[in-house]
């Protein structure tokens, strides 16, 4: 298994500082995402097989809007779904191994968009770059404990654990329809 696809569909809630209803232009913009991961299954022929579930992440955007149509935004967000994994060992009898665990998966984006229509109703494409951790909470060596003396409480000893991850290069692109209220805030979905 090279990578693992994920599909996100997501809502934004959107508190702009816009005046008008309908003016964007030099506005800032903080959003609250709400996303969803779909379930995603895996395997190969020789038994190897990877179930994720579905799952609601979280997070959060920072924007600027140089025009009614153009704007430029930052996306951090996060999501942890339950999965199943069965691994089959390197041994003579191909023993499987079977993995029940939880994913931590966190992206960072920077975001164009592009909306159709000047106005409080409006179309939108985006397009976006980033990096997504995907961390599988799997210890990948045995665990480190380092101790140190506190002048107050004595001896503390912290034990860290190492766990297979990987970080790579995202992109996406996203259409929808976003709606500004007269009351500087947006919903957005896409």
């Amino acid at each position: 298994m090279n990578k693992v696809c994920i599909l996100i569909a997501g809502l934004v809630l959107s508190v702009t500082a816009a005046a008008q209803e309908s003016d964007r232009t030099d506005m800032w913009g903080f959003g609250l995402l709400l996303n969803n991961m779909s379930s995603e299954s895996l395997s190969s022929s020789d038994g190897t097989s990877l179930d994720i579930d579905s799952s609601t992440g979280y997070g959060i955007t920072l924007g600027y809007n140089f025009s009614e149509r153009l704007a430029l935004s930052g996306e951090f967000s996060w999501n942890s779904p339950d999965y199943d994994a069965v691994l089959i060992l390197d041994d003579v009898a191909n023993t499987p191994l079977e993995i029940s665990h939880e994913l931590d998966v966190y992206s960072l984006f920077l975001k164009g968009t592009f909306n159709f229509i000047e106005g409080p109703f409006t179309p939108y494409v985006e397009a976006s770059f980033g990096w997504t951790e995907i961390d599988s909470n799997i210890q990948d060596s045995p665990p480190q404990t380092i101790c140190w003396w506190d002048p107050w409480w004595g001896y503390i000893c912290s034990t860290e654990y190492s766990t297979y991850s990987k970080t790579t290069e995202s992109y996406g692109a996203a259409a929808g329809l976003r709606f500004d209220f007269s009351n500087g805030m947006s919903l957005k979905g896409s």
